[in-house]
């Protein structure tokens, strides 16, 4: 009798908790910058896979997670009938103190809608009691101009052993330029309002303001047993004074330093000149551009690239390298580079001046220039008739119509010149081979798999010289095969845009054999052709 009592009991006890929704908040009380739970149980006889739907008021929504299902089954009027409890967690957060709440709440499973009265709760400003875990933002200072970097730190403040920590959600952080802090891990004992705690770094970034006014930094949630998260922290970003801002300015807020090298300031036209500008500092150095170094009509740049290092929280450096080819002969007086950046301290914009040596350019064909003013030889020369040679000293009179021997030593020095070509051809063909020249030029860094614009610029000089097209120009034009062509303008291009900053990806070089033996053998090949012209 017993047993058949606490059947009927199980049975009416199954039934009656099919198809409900029961709702709880873990803590009960919520706490404003701090993670709670809102915890959704689910009784259902069906197997189907429940959605969940409601309308968060003053609380987001930071994530999901699913407990698993609790199965249990039962015999009834020769029948089984199985029903299940289904748990679903949604981790929430809510901003500020006051009435919060979720609205329209409805559970769809099995066909069915399974409604829920609004839940309604209260959001504490602060704990009723201490917490014994807590997150919290720590910045230097909270007024700063645009571009002038800041330092954020998240620290765990625990009172008792912390395990097994879950970042729920990193802050957004969307106003700012962001430098993450790869920072080594470690931990301190700290007072707080009379409470000793152990504070442990766990998220570190610079932080540069794009926009002005006021700014918030986002908390960042975690959670252990129970979720914690660090209070919002407002940021006032001044602009920066516009007194002394000039073309000069790069941008950079903080003191910088700056160096800048010139491999060689005597050159021959299409020798390239390189130029490399080193700048330290704290500044956003992700956001600064290559400063224009020269121009000139006669000098053609290259696309320049930079090289961010990041040292720690207060000092990177980035390197610009450029490349230039000269055109013609040309002269560029010695100059002064100025540069600028604004000190937040002194509240005003420093000048750094970097000494620009004199660039001389010579070699190029200075006898084209003189080919608009015609030589008395070149009148003559469309007329058939030769002029007589006036004499710089005393001399005998000069007959005109009147040959003398050394008129016929041009003829003499063609036929000796024919006939020395006879032979050295005669002594090639008896041989059996043409004058061969090496193919291995190929610079030894490509091969070990480090990529230098200039290394490629000086492989190619004699295309470049011969032309007088940059090398993307003459990848494009040249005979090679559509997949060397592809593989070479994608390494140009990845080299002139690689930079280490967060919106783009990093310049990777992968060394190809085949590409790297066509367009050797190509350039050779315009060797050759110019060596067989000049002789």
């Amino acid at each position: 009798m017993k047993i058949l009592f606490m059947t009927l009991l199980y049975l009416i006890t199954s039934f009656a908790i099919a198809d409900e929704v029961k709702i709880e908040l873990n803590p009960a009380k919520p706490v404003a910058g701090e993670m709670f739970q809102a915890i959704f149980r689910i009784f259902t006889n069906s197997d189907s896979e429940p959605v969940i739907n409601f309308s968060p008021y003053k609380v987001e929504v930071v994530g999901k997670n699913n407990y698993g299902i609790k199965t249990s089954t039962v015999f009834s009027n020769g029948k089984f009938s199985t029903s299940r409890e289904m748990t679903v967690v949604y981790e929430l957060a809510a901003g500020q103190p006051g009435s919060a709440g979720l609205r329209d709440i409805n559970v769809q499973v099995g066909g069915k809608t399974i409604r829920h009265p609004s839940l309604s709760f209260t959001i504490l400003k602060e704990p009723e009691v201490a917490a014994d875990v807590f997150v919290m933002a720590d910045v230097a200072k909270k007024s700063i101009f645009v571009g002038e970097g800041i330092v954020v730190r998240y620290y765990l403040y625990s009172k008792v052993p912390v395990s097994n920590l879950d970042i729920k959600k990193y802050p957004k952080l969307n106003s700012f330029l962001k430098r993450f802090l790869q920072e080594p891990d470690r931990s301190e004992r700290v007072n707080v309002d009379g409470q000793l705690y152990i504070r442990t770094q766990i998220y570190g970034a610079k932080l540069f303001p794009e926009k002005m006014g006021q700014l918030k930094i986002d908390p960042l949630h975690l959670t252990r047993v129970k979720s914690v998260a660090s209070e919002t922290i407002s940021i006032e970003v001044r602009p920066l004074p516009e007194a002394g801002k000039d073309e000069r300015f790069t941008g950079l807020v903080g003191k910088h330093e700056f160096d800048l090298q010139i491999n060689n300031h005597r050159l021959i036209v299409n020798e390239p000149l390189e130029v490399k500008l080193t700048v330290s500092g704290g500044g956003a150095l992700e956001n600064m551009e290559a400063p224009p170094v020269f121009k000139h009509e006669s000098l053609e740049e290259f696309e320049s690239n930079g090289d961010l290092k990041i040292v720690n929280a207060d000092e990177a450096t980035k390197v610009f390298d450029y490349t230039f080819l000269p055109k013609a002969n040309f002269t560029i007086p010695a100059s002064q580079l100025v540069l600028t950046y604004f000190d937040p301290e002194a509240m005003r914009y420093i000048p750094v001046q970097l000494p620009v040596p004199e660039i001389v350019v010579a070699g190029g064909n200075t006898k084209e220039a003189k080919k608009d003013t015609p030589t008395e030889q070149d009148k003559s020369a469309g007329t058939g008739v030769t002029l007589p040679q006036v004499p710089n000293s005393l001399s005998g009179p000069v007959l005109e119509g009147v040959k003398s021997w050394k008129s016929y030593l041009g003829y003499l020095n063609l036929g000796l010149s024919l006939i020395a070509l006879s032979i050295a051809l005669g002594v090639i063909f008896k041989k059996g081979h043409l004058p061969t020249f090496s193919s291995h030029t190929i610079p030894g860094s490509f091969k070990k798999g480090t990529f230098q614009l200039s290394d490629f610029i000086h492989w190619m000089a004699p295309l470049i010289s011969k032309t007088g097209k940059s090398p993307l120009s003459l990848i494009r034009d040249s005979d090679l095969s559509q997949e060397s062509k592809s593989y070479f303008i994608d390494l140009l291009n990845s080299n002139d845009y690689k930079d280490y900053s967060h919106s783009k990806g990093q310049f990777k070089f992968v060394f190809k054999s085949s590409p790297f033996k066509e367009l050797d053998k190509y350039i050779q090949s315009v060797k050759n052709e110019d060596t067989t012209k000049s002789a």
